[in-house]
């Protein structure tokens, strides 16, 4: 994967055009050069954040974020292996596609059809890559909301054991709303290992729960000792769950089209 091109890059917020460059990629870095002369930097693609918006490529470069605009974005996001375009790039993209698929190449040693276009024989496909690690939301998610619903469990457990010590207004108890948020936020943590979207659902349904139990139980709480601690490591296990879904949230919504 060897792609020259020329464009232009701006910081992000300016406006205008912003600087000419000449634009080239390789399999493992992208260096941008001034359009005069002279690198303006070489990064390794795996440091460098990508993300396609209506106003061209955002990339992260050591910390701070440009707009990087190029004569043929199709082929640049295709080279790059963006698998969330915009929708106008999208379409682009699948008319090169579609092109590439009509261009067989002919063997004239045994008049047969080869199935690959010529842009796959000239360079190798290149490789799709998670174009940022929050791109996708927070890549951790399901395995640190289940670590977070075990402590809520084992929390629920001592208030089971502490009868209505930790109790609702009315001397209710209040370890089957504990026991009951923790098993909502567990099955979310195994369901993002599969669907993010239904994991991200049901783990906001248990932090829910439990924030509304910890804003009942929380001021009735009395007793030092055990029933303390089982209802302050539910707090930070509740509190640590809804951070995490807040990270993934937001890391999804940076990088939207």
């Amino acid at each position: 994967m060897k792609t020259d091109m020329s464009g232009s890059v701006r910081m992000a917020g300016d406006v205008g055009r912003g600087v000419e460059v000449h634009i080239h990629l390789e399999e493992e870095t992208l260096t941008l050069a001034a359009a005069g002369g002279g690198d303006l930097g070489t990064w390794p693609l795996d440091a460098v954040g990508i993300a396609c918006k209506p106003d061209g490529f955002h990339l992260r470069l050591e910390g701070e974020e440009i707009v990087l605009r190029t004569e043929d974005d199709a082929h640049f996001a295709l080279a790059l292996g963006i698998s969330a375009p915009t929708t106008r790039l999208a379409r682009q993209m699948a008319i090169l596609r579609d092109e590439a698929s009509a261009e067989m190449v002919v063997d004239v040693t045994d008049g047969m059809t080869s199935p690959f276009p010529e842009s796959v024989l000239d360079d190798p496909p290149a490789t799709p890559r998670r174009v940022d690690r929050l791109a996708d939301g927070l890549p951790y998610l399901g395995t640190l909301v289940v670590v977070a619903a075990t402590l809520a469990v084992v929390a629920s457990i001592v208030a089971f054991a502490s009868g209505s010590a930790i109790s609702f207004p009315g001397d209710i108890p209040a370890w089957p709303a504990m026991a009951a948020a923790s098993l909502v936020m567990a099955a979310g943590g195994f369901a993002a290992f599969q669907d993010a979207t239904q994991g991200r659902l049901s783990i906001a349904g248990g932090v829910a729960l439990g924030l509304i139990t910890i804003l009942f139980t929380a001021s009735r709480l009395q007793e030092e000792g055990l029933a303390a601690e089982a209802m302050m490591g539910f707090t930070l296990a509740i509190v640590a769950a809804g951070v995490l879904l807040a990270i993934d949230t937001a890391g999804r919504n940076t990088f939207a089209d």
